[in-house]
């Protein structure tokens, strides 16, 4: 027989890593990593953070004082002034000392929660809601009504202070 041009024959190729199939990396594979170390180092950074422990006393004794060296400060002379201020400042005490909401109140929220200074006696309770009320009076009033002068309003305060620091 004759040979013809037409064998059917397999050539094999030279190379057999052509035949591997390459793995062309994708952009999200990437991302995807990323992301999941990026949870890993979150997960581990909440796991081991640690909350500062607060001495509550000591936060009550030092609100106290800022509260004290406030009121025996500078008093105002106008007497709306002086009753935001002194209204400031038990507010600010009561926020840092017993976590009352007070300072982020209007007085008619702060008169109206059942809730408010749970953890005073019902005389200094009272006291207090009777001393906002009257300062939220003179808050408001025209200056010609006011009823009590600034430095009345800063007594009142440090004595109001005094009660509620000491029950």
């Amino acid at each position: 027989m004759e040979k013809n041009g037409n064998s059917l024959e397999l050539a094999e190729s030279r190379d057999a890593i052509d035949l591997v199939p390459t793995w062309d990396p994708q952009l999200w594979w990437v991302f995807a990593g990323i992301a999941v170390f990026a949870a890993i180092v979150i997960f581990v950074v909440l796991l081991l953070r640690r909350k500062p422990v607060v001495d509550a006393s000591k936060e009550k004794r030092e609100a106290y004082l800022e509260a004290k060296a406030a009121l025996s400060g500078d008093e105002s002379t106008v007497p709306g002034e002086s009753a935001i201020h002194v209204s400031m400042i038990l507010r600010r005490y009561l926020a840092r000392s017993m976590n009352d909401p007070a300072l982020f109140e209007t007085h008619e929220e702060f008169i109206a929660r059942h809730d408010g200074l749970k953890d005073l006696p019902n005389d200094v309770r009272s006291a207090a809601e009777a001393f906002f009320s009257k300062l939220a009076a003179d808050k408001y009033a025209p200056d010609d009504h006011v009823s009590i002068e600034s430095n009345t309003t800063h007594a009142e305060g440090a004595a109001l202070l005094e009660r509620i620091h000491s029950a």
